[in-house]
């Protein structure tokens, strides 16, 4: 009985490998394509990233009038732990630790050598959806973001 289940696999086997090797000698010769590089297209625009919630866990959130809002990483806290932000500002990153820090906000990531400051330069509406976003930071203590209102 184990014949029987084995012979006609077998058969199916045997006939598509001469069919395929029937097709490849029937004198179609094969064509040299060379491709063509060709670059992604940038979108015009980003996907919102989700919130991971709708309030902010500080208790405080500090607000800033201008168009950038700042934040400063340390070794141990990120001042400030929470800020409030608008759709129209931007974010500034400063790295006060002995260490490169990779810093990561929606869609953008950057490597930030210590010492060194950052500004991600697109406004936080076009790539949050409105919540509170953490600014993740690898190895440590990133801040969160609080977009209260759409574009």
């Amino acid at each position: 009985m184990k014949m029987r289940l084995i012979r006609p696999s077998l058969m199916l086997g045997m006939m598509l490998i001469l069919g395929v090797s029937a097709c490849n000698s029937a004198g179609a010769k094969p064509t040299s394509v060379t491709p063509t590089p060709t670059l992604a297209a940038t979108p015009q625009s980003h996907t919102l990233a989700t919130p991971y919630a709708q309030q902010p866990a500080a208790g405080i959130c500090a607000s800033f009038e201008g168009e950038v809002v700042t934040v400063t990483l340390y070794p141990d806290v990120p001042d400030p732990r929470c800020s409030k932000v608008r759709p129209d500002q931007k974010l500034s990153v400063i790295n006060k630790t002995k260490n490169t820090l990779e810093v990561t906000i929606g869609s953008f990531t950057v490597s930030l050598e210590p010492g060194a400051e950052t500004l991600f330069d697109t406004p936080f509406g076009e790539y949050l959806a409105p919540g509170v976003h953490q600014v993740l930071v690898s190895p440590c203590c990133g801040a969160e973001l609080w977009l209260e209102g759409g574009k």
